[in-house]
């Protein structure tokens, strides 16, 4: 940011620019020294425009106020128009530093902070890979696989995998697209990407979804835990033993993230280890199975058998089972894969870093899960899988000995998985859960904090501050809380739907705004190729496709939860986007705005110059009081006349001229601010269209430059309406301006409306009669004018009278021709009325 040499001793300051967003530019903040602006003004010449209707010269007001207190004043103005209080403060954990663009931090500070932590940074292996593969790795491999191969049979659990790995795959590729393409991640994780593409509404509503779900694995994992802890100890079991031991872990979880993280995050190493450990637990007693007496004592157990693979190939579904239950079951297996934008500050190369690492992570755990499905295939008959006991008596395994899903476990464990001492299984299963759901602990209350800090919703403003040791203290009570409320459902099967659906939420709008930012081509979105063809189709086929995949695997896993997961989206979205006043990030939907806009604007350039299509387009030349808008003093009329042609349909440029001889930056700087409060009074007269304000030496200079130049296609406005000229007789200039308004209007082939008396209009509803002394030759554009006034509810009780003038006729036919026009205006349905002609002679002519 560089200062001009004038300007060198002003007081310091800092452009307001999003700390994210590669497509973020930033909002300039002219501060101008109070003291020097009058002596500024006065050696360069500054003037007001004045008002034509009370010729009443403003110059004064602005040689008396500076830049910034027009501006305070302004926004107060604007602020007490719309109703609303004042802008939200800055959020207690941001500081003035943190307002810095990447830019400005990067170029002033970063490459020394960037030499300074280089050592800590991790790769794609140990940043990425590792800690993915830990996130879904989860207890449903020791829990449910089994129960997947019994019920859905080899087939249909491939299948399985090879759907949640294809929403997986296409996922990563956007996920990849994103972060490379400018690092909309940081330590926002994958809401940044969400909301930065999407909008923050649609952020915030899908971030409080992953928010949601990443609170639901947590309490998944704690279940699994206990579910295995009651496998170890069955002695421990009773009724709203789940719910009681669930809430147990879930305290103890919560306290350990509350007393600090980096404990945690060094028992990262164990607990991977212990993972491993117990996977190979499991793949050494599947492979070595029968091997405990048990097992070889059950016929169902056959160990690794290809007979027994093609009696499991097919399903074998029970009355309570399909393939939606097993695909909600094994689906969370996959919702892993975000955890590298998770961590995406503490990587060399985020980039690439997460690219290669969660590709790696999903391909191996593609092979490793596929591989689990075909060995428990293999070793053992279906009905075992399915928690059935084999009964000599009941060899054909009736319904007598059903046990519920992952009832079978208590035995399988012990019967097939390796244990080198008694339940070392049971305990690798509990401590690779609890380890899980501490993760989800950690990651679940930043995020929170995260959309909380953005200032979207009210509601979680209490949560935005962080600790005095930097954590979400009060994110992580609003979480547990949440999560203590969930683990009272107590069943693994019952989370596993609900931790689906939030997931795919999530997945399919970030594919989404993958395909979308791809299909607009929007500048700010640069992911690598992007500039190539096969690229751009590769990023917009995987985005499409990770969408259908996922909208298709919740319709499959559940309809119902399905639509009241995305109704409660679509319902947040629009609570959002209601309360939402304005963002610091902008949203791949504008750019399809952009798109259709672009498109239809080049449709309008033809079709609308067709009669059919033609509709006032009023380009208002507004004079503004500002002094007096300032202090509640409204001169408006103008705009509320032209509210009573709002019926139209059409749009409204409403412009004004500031006078000043020098056009720098403290000019153009009074201009926007003019522009705002503009804004400000069309919303309060609700009034559709767009402000402009231009600067230029004079009033009739300045509207030249309005008049040819607003506008853009079919949306450039084709009426002009002015003021008629107040006492012109005595006040030449006024003459002169307004017949340069109309003759340049009409070398650009454009109407003009010129009001006369606007202080006269009445405020309420009237009842009376509209005369319209209309001339033929314009096209009907009076009448037009004529039927639009009569709609509104101010003039609809008022009755139309038509007067046309003729020379040189007859009576008999100024009759008929008043009959003709009247039958014609009842056919076009304009309007039921009689038609008056007006005969007139040289002697009545001749005066003008």
């Amino acid at each position: 940011l560089l200062q001009s040499p004038t300007c060198a001793m002003e007081p310091e300051h800092e452009s307001t620019i999003p700390v994210e967003g590669a497509s973020a530019l930033p909002d300039t903040q002219v501060v101008v020294d109070h003291s020097s602006m009058a002596e500024t003004m006065e050696r360069q010449g500054w003037q007001r425009q004045f008002s034509l209707e009370s010729g009443v010269q403003e110059s004064a007001f602005v040689e008396r106020i500076g830049s910034g207190e027009l501006a305070r004043q302004a926004k107060e103005l604007t602020q007490n128009s719309k109703k609303k209080a004042a802008a939200n403060p800055t959020s207690d954990d941001e500081t003035p530093k943190s307002k810095r663009s990447l830019l400005v931090e990067s170029v002033l500070g970063g490459q020394a902070k960037k030499d300074h932590h280089k050592s800590h940074k991790k790769g794609a292996f140990a940043g990425v890979f590792v800690p993915t593969c830990e996130n879904m790795w989860g207890v449903l491999i020791f829990l449910r696989f089994y129960f997947v191969v019994g019920q859905a049979g080899i087939m249909h659990a491939l299948l399985c995998v090879l759907i949640s790995f294809t929403a997986a795959f296409c996922t990563t590729s956007s996920m990849s697209a994103i972060v490379s393409s400018g690092g909309l991640v940081s330590k926002g994780g994958p809401y940044y990407m969400i909301s930065r593409a999407l909008g923050p509404s649609v952020g915030a509503s899908v971030g409080i979804m992953y928010w949601l779900a990443i609170t639901l694995l947590a309490v998944l994992e704690t279940l699994g835990a206990v579910e295995a802890l009651l496998m170890a100890a069955p002695s421990l079991n009773f009724p709203g033993c789940k719910q009681a031991f669930g809430s147990g872990f879930m305290i103890l979880l919560v306290l350990s993230v509350w007393g600090g993280t980096s404990f945690v995050t060094k028992l990262g190493i164990f607990f991977v280890l212990i993972v491993f450990y117990t996977m190979a637990s499991y793949y050494a007693g599947i492979a070595t199975a029968p091997l405990t007496e048990a097992a070889m004592a059950n016929p169902w157990v056959t160990g690794v058998s290809w007979e027994t693979f093609k009696k499991n190939w097919g399903p074998h579904y029970d009355e309570h089972t399909n393939f939606g239950v097993v695909l909600s079951v094994f689906f969370p297996c996959f919702t892993g894969i975000l955890s590298g934008a998770n961590r995406a500050d503490i990587l060399k190369d985020p980039p690439r870093n997460i690219k290669d690492g969660t590709f790696g992570a999903i391909i191996f755990s593609f092979f490793m899960y596929s591989s689990f499905f075909i060995l428990w295939g293999c070793v053992a008959d279906y009905r075992y899988l399915q928690g059935k006991e084999y009964h000599a008596d009941h060899a054909d395994g009736d319904d007598h000995h059903r046990r519920l899903a992952g009832g079978a476990g208590e035995h399988l464990v012990e019967e097939i998985v390796w244990n080198p001492f008694p339940n070392s299984a049971h305990i690798g299963i509990i401590i690779s859960s609890l380890s899980q759901a501490l993760q989800c602990l950690i990651v679940a209350p930043r995020l929170l904090q995260n959309i909380a800090r953005d200032k979207i919703l009210t509601v979680f403003d209490r949560i935005a501050p962080l600790s005095k040791h930097g954590e979400p203290v009060r994110a992580l009570a609003c979480t547990y809380v949440f999560g203590a409320a969930l683990v009272l459902i107590g069943e693994v099967n019952a989370v596993a739907p609900l931790l689906t659906m939030c997931f795919l939420v999530a997945y399919t709008f970030m594919n989404f705004s993958c395909f979308v930012l791809t299909y607009v081509r929007s500048p700010g979105f640069r992911p690598s190729g992007m500039s190539r063809k096969r690229w751009r189709f590769w990023y917009m086929c995987t985005g499409l496709l990770g969408s259908c995949v996922c909208l298709s695997i919740m319709i499959i896993v559940s309809q119902l939860w399905a639509i009241v997961v995305l109704l409660s989206s679509f319902s947040l979205y629009l609570y959002i986007n209601w309360r939402l006043e304005q963002a610091e990030w902008g949203s791949a939907l504008d750019g399809i705005r952009y798109q259709l806009a672009l498109k239809s604007l080049i449709q309008l350039e033809e079709s609308g110059h067709h009669a059919v299509n033609w509709r006032p387009q009023v380009l208002v030349l507004y004079r503004i009081h500002l002094s007096e808008e300032l202090k509640g003093i409204k001169h408006r009329d103008i705009l509320r006349f032209y509210s009573y042609l709002r019926k139209g349909n059409g749009f409204a440029v409403v412009a004004c001229v500031l006078e000043s001889e020098s056009r720098d930056e403290h000019a153009m700087h009074k201009a926007s601010i003019e522009k705002d409060v503009i804004k400000s009074i069309m919303k309060e007269e609700n009034i559709r269209g767009f402000a402009e304000c231009v600067v230029a030496p004079s009033w009739s200079e300045g509207v030249n430059y309005i008049i040819q130049l607003s506008g853009i296609g079919g949306l450039a406005p084709n009426t002009i309406l002015v003021n008629w000229p107040a006492k012109w007789k005595t006040h030449s200039k006024k003459a002169t301006e307004f017949l340069n308004v109309v003759t340049t209007a009409l070398a650009s082939e454009k109407s003009v409306l010129a009001v006369k008396g606007l202080q006269d209009m009445p405020i309420d509803k009237v009842v009376g009669t509209i005369d319209v002394w209309w001339m033929i030759h314009d096209g009907g554009f009076m009448l037009l004018l004529s039927w639009l006034l009569v709609q509104h509810r101010m003039w609809r009780n008022c009755q139309i009278r038509i007067f046309t003038i003729t020379e040189g006729v007859s009576e008999e036919r100024a009759k008929n021709a008043a009959k003709l026009l009247a039958e014609t205006l009842r056919n076009r349905r304009l309007f039921d009325v009689d038609v008056e002609v007006v005969i007139v002679d040289d002697e009545m002519i001749q005066p003008y």
